[in-house]
């Protein structure tokens, strides 16, 4: 956690997991969080956190070409 506070420019907020809701009558959605696009209007925060799953014996390149390839249809999406 150290680390990552000292080398990620920006605080991680939702990231993975579920997110949804239930009504009074008891219907319910939910939806997987990873590769969402989160905006604040009032703000003009816009963000879409990537990530891999780094290990021991993860190629460093290969993270970073797969964070890379995971937010390329987000990012082509937001340009058009």
């Amino acid at each position: 956690m150290e680390l990552i506070e000292k080398y990620e420019w920006s605080r991680r907020g939702i990231f993975s997991g579920a997110l949804g809701y239930i009504n009074p009558q008891n219907d319910f959605d939910f939806n997987v969080v990873i590769r969402s696009i989160i905006y604040n209007s009032t703000s003009r925060y816009l963000s879409f956190p990537t990530g891999s799953g780094i290990t021991f014996y993860s190629n460093p390149e290969q993270e970073w070409e797969e964070c890379q390839l995971k937010a390329l249809g987000i990012m082509q999406a937001l340009s058009k």
